[in-house]
């Protein structure tokens, strides 16, 4: 899971209350904690890196799946001790695990050590309930609903160089494995001129790359009026935005991926070669048992669409391994497909039972130790394509965003590979910023990363 704090403020501490904020899980989440970071600004709260610098410090939690309600509940136990040094004077736990335990009491123990618990219909009012717990008394906060919050300036987090767009909230696909409709309702499309202007804005700060975020971004729209409206989308940010950045598709549900997303993919060179496309299995009956909406025949279709419209297209995919009534024929099955060579990027997870979910209701389930096994074999089946797929550009020019210096030069992405999840690309040190591209030439391979002069 992805751990990330909040910058460090170079105003004097004395002039207001301190707050610090640690972000986990997924992009949507980072965007929720730039907007609450943002709020703080507003109030003219400071913001430091560290909570032992802080009065208050918040953590924004993943309750996705059991591991990161485990890692959630560590940090706020650190957290917890750290409070008895003096600061910071209290912990608060915002974020999906707050709504997960809200709704499943038996959850109650991951948010044990915070102090107080913020969901997402509030976060327009954290800095004054955060006063409250400092004992200050402040002026109410006028009341905003999630949807009207998501339009406040954001404080951002990392490099200024790449950023998250989230397109729409919410999830209404009736997967039953997963807990996010429970957790965020069902989709909710934002406006597209909201979008656009956001990414203007994001620009304005410094972004060379906007990667499009969502539940299920190849859904955008559908739940204003039945119709998928993403290709309408992705042309008006083509045609209304002039710079030269890239954009990136994340997150896009394989069952509403259409030629028309593919043919405006393929229509600028700024839209990146690459598409998150989450596809959990194979296997008729496990699709069917995950409700994921489409067969075999008909995932091996939308793949091969790809490949005929964009066929140097990265392609990023999720499988889950172990759940319920899956058998050893069904994970042969996966593996051979993995192991086809058809994903330059895959994501290997264990089923974890969500409570709450239809999946969890099951009695088939697999046992702990054959998940083990089955996500270990196929990690190492991805590992060997993704090595045969980077020894494959030996020799060849690619065109290379710098992300930043590493420990033996600098490290970059090309525009195969998304920021935080997928490899890198390493070379020598030279005098370039964040956000610099150069074209670069392959000189060797690793299993997931390039090297590079």
């Amino acid at each position: 899971m992805k751990k990330q704090r909040s910058n460090t403020s170079t105003r004097p501490r004395s002039l207001s209350p301190v707050v610090s904020l640690i972000s986990l899980g997924c992009a949507k989440n980072t965007v929720d904690s730039e907007l609450v970071l943002g709020r703080f600004v507003e109030e003219e709260w400071l913001i430091a890196e560290e909570p032992a610098d802080a009065d208050i410090c918040l953590v924004n939690t993943c309750g996705f799946i059991q591991d990161a309600r485990e890692e959630a509940a560590g940090v706020l136990r650190e957290l917890e001790g750290l409070k008895a040094s003096g600061k910071p004077h209290a912990v608060v736990a915002i974020g999906c695990l707050v709504k997960r335990v809200a709704d499943c009491p038996e959850l109650e123990p991951f948010l044990q050590a915070a102090d107080a618990r913020v969901t997402f219909s509030d976060y327009s009012r954290l800095p004054e309930l955060c006063a409250g717990l400092l004992g200050k008394t402040v002026a109410p906060s006028p009341s905003e609903s999630y949807s009207e919050f998501l339009l406040r300036p954001r404080l951002r987090l990392g490099s200024p160089h790449t950023a998250w767009l989230k397109i729409s909230e919410g999830c209404s696909n009736p997967c039953t494995f997963c807990s996010i409709p429970k957790i965020r309702g069902g989709q909710l499309s934002r406006p597209m001129d909201q979008i656009v202007s956001e990414a203007h804005a994001l620009i304005d700060a410094g972004a060379a790359e906007l990667n499009l975020i969502a539940q299920d971004t190849t859904a955008y729209g559908k739940d204003r009026d039945g119709k998928l409206h993403l290709p309408e989308l992705l042309r008006k940010l083509r045609d209304e935005i002039e710079e030269d950045i890239w954009f990136r598709l994340m997150y896009a549900c394989p069952q509403h991926m259409t030629r028309d997303v593919l043919e405006v993919l393929a229509s600028d060179s700024r839209f990146c070669h690459y598409i998150d496309l989450p596809l959990q299995h194979i296997s008729d009956r496990m699709l069917r048992a995950m409700g994921r909406g489409l067969t075999k025949v008909q995932t091996l279709e939308k793949l091969d669409l790809i490949r005929e419209i964009l066929p140097d297209c990265a392609i990023r995919t999720a499988f889950i391994v172990g759940h319920p009534g899956e058998t050893e024929e069904d994970f042969e099955e996966l593996l051979a497909f993995v192991k086809e060579g058809r994903f330059t990027h895959a994501g290997v997870f264990a089923y974890s039972a969500e409570p709450g979910t239809l999946s969890a209701g099951r009695t088939d389930s697999v046992p702990e130790r054959v998940k083990k096994a089955r996500h270990a074999a196929l990690m190492e089946a991805q590992r060997e394509v993704s090595a045969v797929h980077c020894a494959r550009k030996i020799g060849t020019t690619i065109d290379v965003m710098i992300d930043g210096l590493g420990e033996e030069g600098l490290i970059g992405r090309t525009q195969y590979e998304a920021p935080e999840v997928d490899g890198v690309v390493f070379l020598p040190e030279r005098d370039v910023i964040p956000g610099d591209r150069l074209d670069v030439t392959v000189t060797g391979a690793l299993d997931y990363d390039l090297i590079a002069e």
